[in-house]
């Protein structure tokens, strides 16, 4: 039971250090919010709500 218990651990702390932190953007920007990775500007379900 311990080993097991080792190696469950072990791998843990493997699998952490091998993925790492999750990352980010430095800064959140909103200029380019509502676009598609293109530039271009959303359609369909993507699109964003107009303003009332």
């Amino acid at each position: 039971m311990k080993i097991s218990a080792f190696f469950v651990a072990a791998f843990f702390a493997l699998s952490l250090v091998a993925c790492g932190k999750p990352t980010a953007p430095e800064s959140a920007s909103s200029e380019n919010y509502g676009t598609t990775h293109e530039g271009k500007p959303a359609e369909g379900r993507n699109e964003l709500p107009t303003e009332k």
